[in-house]
């Protein structure tokens, strides 16, 4: 028995050998190969796999193949041969995508998808993650949390599912008992499930009602304005204050970095927007995980407040906990606004006019 970490905390992965398999087995994967191999989510997530190995001579990763709780998935795999996986959790959960990888760049896309690892991504219009070396001996692959769930992975699913939707479960630890029992009859009732469906279409019916939720809980930015924007929120929880960007929108775009309730977290929001990049370097730069910092300086939120509410913030990707002494902690304080908490969620549109043009004592970009 092999434990592997992965590089996000919490979160482990297990390479076991051959045994019983765990959970619901799905059906072959259409282009399954002789020698069996199974990757198993024991999470309590529903998961999104992407996988890597050779076909007709070429390194091919492909997905996605998606994965229950406590569910197995046959995959391509040459015997002996390299392969690799990836898995993220599905958008439907709230607290942000949770990454199950390694340190080897392949393609994945948005979308279902094939890719050719003999060509870059960007050729082939999608984009570069790490992916899982996986020792081709191992007959099985399976997928953990730090909570090792095992055969409770499925009740596991479910309980963070009927949180997902709202419901009160106090915690996730897959066992069936009297709490996760009357909140799945609840459940039921008012989705107006019969009674005796299976665990897989009751997962299946949370995931919908999840996702249909998700829409109106946490912070979406919207970018109408004339260039990329770069976020950061400020949030409070048990009376601590947290600061944290940034996060990219592009032009036209939406995006929703924070997916817990806001409702008590006096959450607050500031913006920079990206000055005009010269014409000649617009192809050169490539993405980034921190703001631009191009000639033609970023524009900064407008304040709309005589006393605006202050935070740190970092030149690059920043997580600043407290709001005092930003200096001292090698942070720059910045105008935040204030955003309504008397909903789980908040929409932020923004559009040139929230922006200024930085005055010279402002943050030195």
């Amino acid at each position: 028995m092999q434990h592997l970490g992965v590089t996000m905390a919490a979160l482990a992965l297990l390479m076991i050998g051959p045994q019983q398999a765990l959970g619901q087995t799905a059906s072959p994967n259409p282009l399954a190969a002789q020698a069996g191999w199974e990757v198993c989510n024991e999470t309590s997530f529903i998961l999104r796999l992407a996988s890597a190995s050779i076909s007709g001579g070429t390194m091919t990763p492909r997905g996605w193949d998606r994965l229950q709780p406590g569910q197995c998935q046959s995959l391509n795999a040459p015997e002996a041969s390299p392969r690799y996986i990836f898995a993220e959790s599905d958008p439907v959960h709230r607290g942000g995508i949770r990454e199950w990888k390694g340190n080897v760049p392949l393609c994945v896309a948005d979308e279902d998808f094939t890719a050719d690892a003999t060509q870059s991504c960007q050729l082939q219009n999608m984009k570069t993650q790490s992916y899982l070396a996986v020792d081709p001996a191992e007959i099985r692959t399976t997928l953990i949390e730090a909570d090792d769930f095992g055969k409770n992975a499925q009740t596991a699913g479910i309980q963070r599912l009927l949180k997902d939707n709202g419901l009160k479960i106090n915690r996730i630890d897959g066992l069936p008992g009297r709490r996760t029992t009357q909140t799945i009859r609840s459940y039921k009732k008012s989705a107006e499930l019969a009674r005796d469906i299976s665990n897989k279409e009751l997962i299946d019916a949370l995931a919908v009602s999840a996702a249909e939720k998700s829409a109106d809980v946490g912070i979406e930015f919207c970018n109408n304005s004339s260039s990329n924007v770069w976020t950061a929120l400020a949030t409070r929880n048990e009376g601590a204050w947290t600061s944290q960007g940034w996060w990219q929108v592009g032009q036209g775009q939406c995006l929703r970095p924070f997916t817990h309730s806001i409702q008590g977290t006096e959450a607050h929001f500031y913006a920079l927007q990206e000055g005009i990049k010269p014409e000649s370097d617009t192809d050169e730069r490539g993405a980034s995980d921190e703001p631009s910092s191009d000639s033609m300086p970023d524009k900064h939120l407008r304040s709309v407040s005589a006393q605006p509410s202050q935070f740190c913030i970092g030149e690059a990707k920043f997580s600043a906990l407290g709001r005092e002494y930003c200096a001292e902690a090698g942070y720059s304080a910045a105008n935040f606004r204030p955003l309504p908490t008397d909903k789980d969620g908040a929409k932020v549109i923004l559009t040139d006019l929230d922006f200024i043009a930085p005055s010279p004592v402002g943050l030195r970009r």
